[in-house]
């Protein structure tokens, strides 16, 4: 992965599922950019062959691979080896390339890295994040609760520790020191990282309201249940105990979290609810024991510097 430079450089990755017609839709929306990419990746995660077919009949030039079929997250990281421009966006066959995207994002990058590196003498890493538009709704970075659920707004001025996925730019070095955590479900793999490198990594999210890709949702998505019930737990702890280095609030957390997941499934479902309880408790314990956190670089501490200085 090259370094950012003050031109940037675009890698569009897009990951795909049994859904050819909304990848098709996708490429050709990246095709009609006023920036054009300079790298297309599609990552298929599909159960058949129709994708495939698709890609070699329409799409030759574009670079196609088979992905790991074990979520999103790991789909993404399939494709970060072989990155080669300065910046990534993240897409997937729901997402439409808003036509002056890039070309919006590219001018706010090459403006910061010259007020950065004339103006100051430094740069710290910044990723630009814009809105989602589906339906006539506006979705926008929302700050998490307490117990972790992205549900509050962010006020004007306040750090921004969360992104929308596929309307966000990040440097492609980030991706040397982390990756999208692959055990953690229901979109909290990308809460997770946006924390990780912001909290811990020194880098900037910056809103740009006028950069703005379109989300037309396709079949409605598996509800991932306890496994995003127990994701949400081990994402919020991780945060408080190893990117706010807050171990006594981490605990505090942590006897709450369990305490609201059991009332909560309780007061859902009867007795019944404690079986949903207990499975949430033990991928959380799962999550708990591993060595290693799946898909993730080891990298802790000042990422924005480890970048400056590559």
């Amino acid at each position: 992965m090259p370094a950012s430079t003050s031109v940037p450089s675009f890698s569009l990755c897009i990951c795909t599922r049994n859904h050819p017609a909304g990848l098709r839709r996708a490429l050709h929306s990246a095709f009609a950019s006023s920036v054009p990419p300079h790298q297309l990746l599609v990552s298929d995660d599909s159960t058949n062959y129709d994708t495939r077919q698709m890609m070699r009949a329409e799409f030759p030039a574009v670079r196609y691979l088979e992905g790991p079929r074990r979520g999103n997250a790991a789909n993404r990281n399939r494709m970060l080896p072989v990155i080669t421009g300065s910046h990534v966006l993240f897409m997937d066959d729901e997402t439409v390339l808003c036509q002056t995207f890039l070309q919006q994002v590219a001018e706010r990058i090459a403006d910061d890295n010259v007020y950065r590196r004339v103006g100051t003498g430094g740069a710290t890493p910044l990723i630009v994040t814009g809105p989602s538009l589906s339906d006539g709704q506006k979705c926008k970075p929302k700050k998490s609760s307490f117990l972790g659920y992205p549900s509050l707004n962010y006020c004007h001025g306040e750090r921004l520790c969360s992104v929308v996925l596929h309307s966000t730019v990040f440097p492609s070095e980030l991706f040397r020191h982390v990756a999208f955590d692959e055990r953690l479900a229901g979109g909290y793999d990308v809460i997770d990282l946006a924390s990780h490198v912001v909290l811990d990594g020194g880098c900037r999210i910056e809103w740009l309201p006028s950069a703005a890709n379109q989300h037309i949702p396709g079949a409605e998505p598996l509800d991932a249940g306890h496994l995003a019930e127990a994701s949400r737990i081990y994402a919020t702890l991780h945060r408080y105990s190893h990117y706010q280095h807050r171990r006594v609030k981490a605990g505090i957390f942590l006897l709450l979290a369990l305490a609201h997941s059991l009332a909560s499934n309780l007061h859902r479902s009867g007795l019944r609810g404690a079986t949903a309880f207990c499975a949430t408790a033990r991928s959380l314990w799962a999550h708990l024991r591993s060595p290693a956190r799946a898909g993730i670089a080891t990298t802790s501490g000042d990422i924005g510097a480890n970048l400056t200085q590559g």
